[in-house]
């Protein structure tokens, strides 16, 4: 069974960008809740809590997510956090990934508070001043093993006005969820823990074959975040060689070099057909081969 899908999008004539924007934020607070409630009774042993949405911080749209995991550190179990924050004032996108302990809820963004020390970025790269249609799309899984949540949206008049706003999703490997999302100009921000370091894994990128957004076109399947470790420089002796194992996303996500194509809509060699969201090279599943 492929992946749900749900189209959010707007029109273009409507009255006001805000206005559809809020409106569509709305619904991914709904389908939001009941995935991870569903998802938590899936996984009694690491919880995904909702700490803000966008109903309950006025002036802003966005979400902070915490996932507490099975995984430990100094006997404690792991929080991981991801925050996405539109600022409707100024129109800045805060997009931004680490561990929960790093986040101080009276430090900004209205009741979403601050995250800091991990990834992030801000920018001010929504528009909001005129009419325009929107893109957007959640898509979830509750398969075991496989779960996820992503929204993706697209702003169509403009080619750097897209984001991954939200991406929850099972690490394949090692069962732990990981949290991620993208600013608009495409920032990719993950989190991630390494249980056999064990270490906060943090990404800003695909593993990809390659990663040109240009022929030769590539699906790659299962899509693999690419961690972040510290630079090794040359010194006498070598450090010991660092391996980790790789964060793999679920079997319903891949990625897709073409990464203009977004929200594109294409199908592959075997039958398969895919879902571009955003512009982080990740794609969907919606239809399996027949």
């Amino acid at each position: 069974m492929a992946a749900t899908i749900r189209d959010l999008s707007r029109r273009g004539d409507e009255p006001s960008v805000l206005g559809a924007l809020s409106a569509m934020a709305a619904q991914v607070d709904t389908e939001l809740v009941t995935w991870i409630s569903a998802a938590n009774s899936q996984n009694p042993g690491q919880l995904l809590t909702l700490l803000t949405n966008s109903a309950g911080a006025p002036g802003f749209l966005g979400w902070t997510i915490k996932a507490r995991l099975t995984a430990q550190n100094l006997g404690v179990p792991v929080e991981l956090m991801s925050q996405w924050v539109l600022n409707l004032t100024n129109s800045a996108v805060t997009a931004q990934v680490g561990l929960a302990s790093g986040h101080n809820p009276a430090g900004g963004l209205g009741s979403h508070g601050l995250l800091s020390g991990g990834r992030g970025t801000t920018n001010t790269l929504a528009t909001l001043n005129q009419p325009c249609p929107i893109g957007a799309a959640t898509a979830w899984s509750l398969k075991p093993g496989q779960e996820f949540f992503a929204f993706g949206l697209t702003q169509h008049s403009f080619t750097n006005r897209q984001a991954l706003p939200l991406l929850i999703a099972k690490d394949v490997t090692t069962g732990d969820w990981h949290l991620s999302n993208t600013d608009m100009a495409a920032v990719i921000n993950t989190a991630a823990w390494s249980r056999n370091l064990p270490q906060l894994l943090l990404s800003g990128g695909f593993r990809n074959d390659w990663s040109a957004s240009g022929p030769p076109f590539l699906l790659a399947r299962q899509a693999q975040w690419l961690p972040i470790t510290p630079g090794v420089g040359y010194v006498v002796p070598l450090p010991p060689v660092q391996w980790w194992d790789p964060v793999v996303l679920p079997e319903d996500l891949a990625t897709y070099n073409r990464t203009y194509a977004t929200l594109g809509y294409f199908k592959a060699a075997d039958g398969s057909e895919w879902l571009q969201l955003g512009p982080s090279r990740l794609a969907v599943r919606v239809v399996n081969p027949t």
